[in-house]
Parts: C-alpha cells; structure tokens; sequence
C-alpha cells in the first residue's frame, strides 16, 4: 500500500470535481467524527481530552468547533462563545498539514498558526488529530 494520506486523496478528488475547499474539509471532518465515535479504541483515546476546541479558516470564512466530552467528538460548523481554545490558520496551510508539507507544530512555531487557549489544550488538539491520522495509518495498511 502506499503511504499517502488518506485524507488529502479525499480532499484532491473533491477539489478535481469543483466542489469547494469548505465543502470538502466539511466532508472530511464529518467523516473524522463518525470513526472517531463509533471505533471503541478511539473513543477510548479520547477520555480525558474534554474541551471545546474552535477552528477559524480565516481566508475561507470556514468556522468549526469539535467537543470532546465523555470520550465522544462532537462537530458543528460555526463559533461556539463557549471555546477557552481557538485556532486560525489558512486553507493552504491545513492541505500544507494534511499533505505532511508541513506540521502543525512548526507552522505554529513560525507564527503561521495563531492560537488563543492554554498550552495543554494546544497539545491536546495536536493529539486528537495525530491519534486519527495514526489510525488510518494503520488500517491503511501504512506506517
């Protein structure tokens, strides 16, 4: 099997039909979620991460926010006043990540990520998307 990312094959077959960048990332975060909730090992690996985590998609005018309460990931699009942590970053810069050109760590590093909350919520936010990629990874076939 080859070792490209799952999710940026999603994401480039979207975009090479027209559908638009919101519409896709959208897609992929439904499709996070529902794998997330329904795979017992994930859900497991969510325990103790309980937040409101708000992304802002600053050129894209694309707002989400992800909850995680009681090992269980929520998502809705749009803010939530709730979130003690928020992210802002560009639409280049999350297929930058999802493409593995560049992670999210060092983009925020180099000030290319903007980021309001505590540095544990940060690390915590890293995780649940590392916790993901690994899983697919994994099942994928791919180390």
């Amino acid at each position: 099997m080859s070792n490209h990312n799952p999710i940026i094959s999603i994401l480039e077959n979207l975009e090479s039909n027209g559908v638009k960048f919101e519409y896709a990332l959208d897609k992929i975060i439904k499709g996070v979620v529902k794998i997330m909730n329904n795979t017992e090992e994930l859900k497991e690996e969510l325990l103790g991460y309980d937040d409101i985590y708000q992304t802002y998609v600053t050129d894209a005018d694309f707002n989400y926010w992800l909850e995680v309460s009681d090992g269980r990931l929520y998502y809705e699009k749009g803010v939530n006043p709730q979130a003690l942590f928020k992210i802002n970053l560009t639409k280049d810069l999350i297929i930058k990540i999802f493409r593995e050109d560049v992670s999210g760590t060092d983009a925020f590093m180099k000030g290319k990520i903007k980021v309001e909350g505590s540095l544990s919520q940060g690390l915590r936010y890293i995780k649940l998307f590392r916790i993901f990629e690994k899983y697919l990874r994994k099942r994928n076939g791919s180390k």
